[in-house]
């Protein structure tokens, strides 16, 4: 599990890395040995239009590794290779819906110093050639487009790989009669696939079906990274590296990485192309050099209804030269005397203070948001604020208390607000001139204020 979360990290970065093409909306596409749209084993997340057929012919050869039959036994003696043909249809049924279907027949035979091994779960003792038909192919794909980056797709697909034989496998103390390696039950495989421009990364999961005697095969993850370069109108270089990871089963083989380096040639727009690409099994390779030699290839012909030329641009015919006669002046009309200025106006408000302080209240600032208000409506108001005090204590320390109350008043609207300084004057009036009766407590309570005259230049 931990080796299967660090290869899906893998391809996350690979397809966090995909960059910018040249290959846009009108994209040229050809099935893959699989039937499903993509380079030449990897499907991209692609699909051909509505109602466009499609049409795939393949044959392709690889080396692989058998896994071992007892522990210790060298990579020598268990190569074989595999070769196989395959041919597929697809149809688009919607923009972004397709189905698709494929077929052949595949051979897997000892190479070399072959002497045991076990392939799809079976043990092989000596020499063999095993011809047999491929698992019927049958899938179906959805892409999307981003809809601000209509050149980044994103696929997902479903497929069934149906078992075209039954036979019966015995194993006895003779060793293995058999005439099929392919499972008799069926694989189902889905995957998904990210393209932006040139660049694709993908990701499946196969989960193999059982021979017969519940001989189980191992599953298959499979991702990799591709990417198709048009260096000509008709002529692309196609690269392609996976990485296949056996799980679970009954003795799996070895995991592999197949290496595929090509083209595809398109015959005019006709649709039809030619696909060729040397592959290599990169752990073989790696692992022994090239011997045994880690070689194969694959070649095919396709056809997918090239893309529609776009639509000509729309030409705007130019507009015919009008041929103004000048205008005969009139007499300009005289202007409208300017409106009268507006008289300027006052307005007045008193914020209160609690006994000798000249801290301002929630009340008092709610007061001073309002007086700020005005001012910053009309920019050339002024605003006059003078403080007082009741008559209790000596009047020089009445005086700069109100003072104290009056400047409080003044920062207030100066931080608070960033009224200028220079528009605002302060001044204190002690406990003379009182507003109320100081006889009362009442009285007195409401002496403890600051009045603040505002001006307003605009009247307003």
């Amino acid at each position: 599990m931990s080796k299967r979360t660090v290869l899906l990290g893998l391809l996350i970065g690979l397809s966090g890395a995909i960059a910018f093409g040249q290959v846009g909306t009108g994209v040229v596409i050809a099935p893959t040995n699989g039937g499903d749209i993509g380079l030449l084993t990897m499907p991209t997340a692609d699909n051909p239009r509505a109602g466009q057929f499609t049409l795939g012919v393949y044959g392709w050869l690889d080396q692989r590794v058998a896994a071992p039959f007892f522990t210790g036994d060298p990579d020598s003696i268990r190569t074989y290779r595999h070769a196989a043909g395959e041919v597929s249809v697809g149809l688009g049924l919607t923009s972004w819906w397709s189905v698709f279907a494929s077929g052949g027949l595949e051979e897997r035979h000892n190479r070399g110093d072959w002497q045991q091994g076990i392939v799809n779960g079976i043990p092989l003792v000596g020499p063999f050639d095993i011809q047999e038909g491929r698992k019927f192919r049958v899938g179906t794909k959805l892409n999307f487009h981003a809809e601000n980056d209509y050149d980044l797709r994103v696929a997902g697909w479903l497929a069934a790989d149906i078992p075209v034989s039954n036979a019966t496998i015995d194993i006895d103390e003779q060793g293995t009669v058999t005439d099929v390696l392919n499972s008799r039950r069926a694989d189902w495989e889905w995957g998904a696939a990210v393209t932006k421009s040139i660049f694709t990364g993908m990701v499946s999961y196969t989960l193999s079906g059982d021979h017969d005697n519940d001989i189980r095969v191992a599953n298959i993850l499979r991702f990799g990274f591709g990417v198709e370069v048009p260096v000509m109108p008709m002529l692309h270089v196609i690269a392609e590296i996976d990485r296949n990871v056996l799980d679970g089963g009954d003795n799996p083989e070895p995991d592999y990485s197949m290496l595929n380096l090509g083209g595809r040639f398109w015959i005019a727009h006709t649709g039809w192309a030619v696909s060729a690409a040397l592959n290599t099994n990169v752990d073989m390779l790696f692992d022994h050099g090239i011997n045994p030699a880690p070689f194969g290839g694959i070649v095919g012909i396709t056809y997918a209804a090239w893309p529609p030329a776009p639509p000509p641009p729309v030409v705007v015919p130019a507009a015919e030269a009008v041929v103004e006669q000048p205008p005969v002046e009139a007499a300009p009309a005289p202007a409208p005397p300017p409106p009268p200025r507006p008289a300027p106006r006052t307005t007045s408000d008193e914020i209160f203070f609690d006994g000798k302080a000249a801290r301002l209240t929630n009340i008092a600032k709610a007061v001073l948001d309002g007086v700020a208000l005005r001012m910053k409506n009309d920019l050339n108001a002024t605003a006059v604020v003078t403080g007082f005090t009741d008559n209790t204590g000596n009047e020089k320390a009445n005086v700069e208390l109100g003072q104290k109350r009056a400047d409080a008043a003044k920062e207030y609207l100066v931080t608070r607000h960033g009224i200028d300084p220079g528009r605002i004057s302060t001044q204190s009036k002690g406990s003379s001139d009182p507003a109320y009766d100081n006889a009362s407590a009442e009285g007195k309570a409401k002496n403890r204020r600051a009045q603040i005259v505002v001006t307003l230049v605009s009247g307003t």
